[in-house]
């Protein structure tokens, strides 16, 4: 192994979708400060101006002229072609990639444009069929889009990290088209570690609890019409009893697509602070 750096991803190219805020962010700024040429993508340009603003305002333009930003509608193959073909024009090759980029579904009155929450906790037979084929057709969809042009566009022996949740190991009640999303996912993930290794390359699957973000925030519609937010307190159902912050979702996906995970591959880590088996909303 080579010798301790600060920079482990200098001038390495990473792909990260979803960069424009929350644990995207995160992961984005995390690979900056140690090196990396970032190509992320969301589908706000508001949201990324501002994304890329704070970057330059914390890390200076050094670091600003290592990012590329690109507005993707990841659910449209041809929109995530574009984005990863003008990334290889201006910086060659990928050596890594991210899919942060998640869907949850909408609901009035507490959809949001840029943060879209499953906040219809309803049971199957109350559940709308548009909304279930809404959020497949970006959790799962969208991820095989992504997938399937970073693999296409990566150097032999680089990493890809699908980015999950902790519900694949701990379902609840009225999250069911997030859960079958979301193990959609695992799927692509397993598949893909399979056919990658013949050029050398890793793909895993980070899966985090209640990050602290504002789609965790909204407000979770109930079929009797009331409303739950998820808090941190004594009856939030990790052991460590709150969110995670978006940084500490961040490391162990920068940890899997470096060096020093050379060995990992076809995995799934659950960074979720304890989670466990219950129910959001009692």
């Amino acid at each position: 192994m080579a010798p301790p750096t600060l920079t482990p991803f200098q001038d390495r190219v990473i792909a990260v979708t979803g960069g424009s805020r929350g644990a995207g962010l995160a992961v984005v700024r995390y690979l900056l400060e140690r090196g990396a040429k970032v190509s992320t993508c969301a589908t706000s340009e508001t949201n990324l101006a501002a994304a890329v603003a704070g970057i330059e305002k914390d890390m200076g333009p050094e670091a600003r002229d290592r990012v590329m930003t690109t507005v993707v509608d990841i659910g449209k193959n041809d929109s995530v072609k574009a984005w990863i073909d003008a990334t290889v024009a201006k910086w060659g090759k990928l050596d890594g990639a991210a899919n942060v980029a998640a869907s949850l579904t909408p609901s009035a009155p507490f959809a949001s444009p840029t943060a879209r929450m499953h906040s219809k906790v309803f049971p199957i037979e109350d559940f709308a069929v548009a909304d279930l084929e809404d959020m497949l057709q970006t959790n799962v969809v969208g991820t095989f889009n992504c997938m399937q042009h970073e693999l296409r566009a990566m150097r032999d022996g680089g990493a890809l990290v699908n980015v999950g949740s902790q519900v694949t190991k701990y379902a609840q009640p009225g999250m069911s088209a997030y859960i079958a999303s979301k193990m959609a996912v695992v799927g692509l993930t397993r598949a893909a570690a399979f056919e990658a290794i013949a050029r050398g390359i890793r793909v895993n699957m980070v899966c985090p609890g209640a990050t602290d973000t504002d789609m965790v925030r909204q407000p979770l519609l109930l079929p009797s019409g009331e409303s739950f937010t998820c808090t941190e307190d004594a009856n939030f159902p990790a052991l460590m009893k709150r969110f995670a912050r978006p940084d500490e979702v961040a490391a162990p996906i920068a940890f899997l697509l470096s060096d020093e995970s050379k060995y990992v591959t076809k995995q799934e880590w659950y960074v979720d602070g304890g989670f466990y088996e219950t129910s959001y909303v009692g």
